[in-house]
C-alpha cells in the first residue's frame, strides 16, 4: 500500500468546506476529474456506507470509520458496486487490490481559510488514478468558493 497526500487552501470556513464535501448534489461537480456522470449515495454517519460510482462503469463503496463534523472523515473501501449500486463479485486481481484502500479527509482552518487534506492509501496499481486528485481539488475549491 502506498500513501498519497493532497491538499488545497480554500477561502471558506472549515465548516463550509466540510458541508460541501458531504453534499451529494455537489459531488458530481468536483468528481468529474475521474469522468462524467459521477455520483454518490449513502449516509454520512459512523458505520454508514457511501458509494462513489458512475452510471456506466460502477464504482466502490466505503464504510465510514470516523466522522467528526468540521474536522475529519476516515473511510475504508469495502466493496465494488455495479452502475445500479449493487455489490459485485471481485472478479479480478485489480478489484481485490482496491478493497481495503483508505480514504481520509481533514479540515484545518486558519485566518478564515481552510486547508483541505486528502490522504489515500492504496495499492501502487492505482497510482495513475490518484493523479486526478489535484484536478478534483481545484474543482472542489471552485465549487466551495462560488
Amino acid at each position: 500500500m502506498k500513501r498519497h497526500t493532497y491538499s488545497i487552501s480554500i477561502n471558506k470556513s472549515r465548516d463550509t468546506v466540510f458541508n460541501k464535501l458531504v453534499d451529494k448534489e455537489l459531488y458530481p461537480r468536483w468528481a468529474r476529474a475521474w469522468g462524467a456522470g459521477m455520483r454518490c449515495e449513502g449516509e454520512w454517519t459512523v458505520g454508514g456506507h457511501i458509494s462513489y460510482f458512475d452510471s456506466k462503469r460502477g464504482g466502490t463503496r466505503v464504510v465510514i470509520e470516523e466522522f467528526v463534523p468540521g474536522e475529519s472523515i476516515k473511510t475504508k473501501h469495502v466493496a465494488m458496486v455495479d452502475p445500479e449500486n449493487v455489490d459485485v463479485e471481485l472478479a479480478d486481481e485489480t478489484m481485490r487490490k482496491w478493497i481495503g484502500s483508505q480514504e481520509d479527509y481533514a479540515f484545518m482552518e486558519e485566518h478564515g481559510a481552510t486547508t483541505f487534506r486528502v490522504e489515500m492509501t492504496a495499492d501502487e496499481a492505482f497510482d495513475e488514478m490518484m493523479n486526478a486528485w489535484p484536478q478534483a481539488l481545484e474543482y472542489f475549491k471552485e465549487a466551495c468558493e462560488a
